[in-house]
């Protein structure tokens, strides 16, 4: 591992441990307000691939199922035996048969999960490197927002060559636009 990945796992480890020390009432609210700043951003998004999030993040189902009522198709990722991301339709009771790794083309929004964005939109995922493929199937006008906690947000992360950026953040005081998203 070289320096700039023992950096990044150092980081990982930090804002993991951060995340399993929130109170669950923090994430709930964390999860409300998130969700109300998305729904009012993309309320006429026609395809918006989302993700279901684990037990320490700031997504939530809730949200899934609010652009499912705006209307919106909602497509979540399945992770492929080589961390590739394949897209399936969310329905709030299945996830439904898996539309190819090029389904993420079709959306106008993508809600990312991350550790931390940077203020230039570098992204700190979990490091298997499955959400820089995909977003590089995106369109120059998809818009693609990381969900975060506030503290999540940070001056600089040390990225790579194949690193894809966020053009958003959404923290539970609001959703802030990036200088990038390419």
């Amino acid at each position: 591992m070289d320096g700039a990945e023992q950096g990044k796992a150092a980081l990982r480890e930090r804002f993991l441990a951060a995340r399993r020390a929130r109170p669950p009432a923090e994430l709930e609210l964390a999860r409300a307000a998130i969700r109300e700043h998305v729904i009012a951003r993309v309320i006429s998004a026609p395809v918006v691939c989302g993700y279901v999030p684990m037990r320490t993040e700031p997504g939530s189902v809730e949200l899934l199922a609010g652009l499912r009522e705006l209307g919106a198709t909602v497509l979540v990722p399945v992770t492929q035996p080589d961390r590739d991301l394949d897209w399936a339709p969310w329905l709030p009771d299945a996830i439904g048969a898996p539309l190819g790794v090029t389904a993420i083309a079709d959306a106008s929004v993508v809600l990312v999960p991350a550790l931390a964005v940077a203020a230039d939109g570098t992204r700190l995922g979990r490091g298997g490197g499955s959400y820089d493929r995909a977003l590089a199937r995106c369109g120059p006008s998809t818009l693609v927002a990381a969900l975060l906690f506030e503290d999540e947000v940070v001056d600089t992360l040390p990225s790579d060559a194949w690193d894809r950026p966020v053009g958003a953040v959404v923290t539970p005081s609001g959703w802030r636009q990036l200088a990038r998203n390419t």
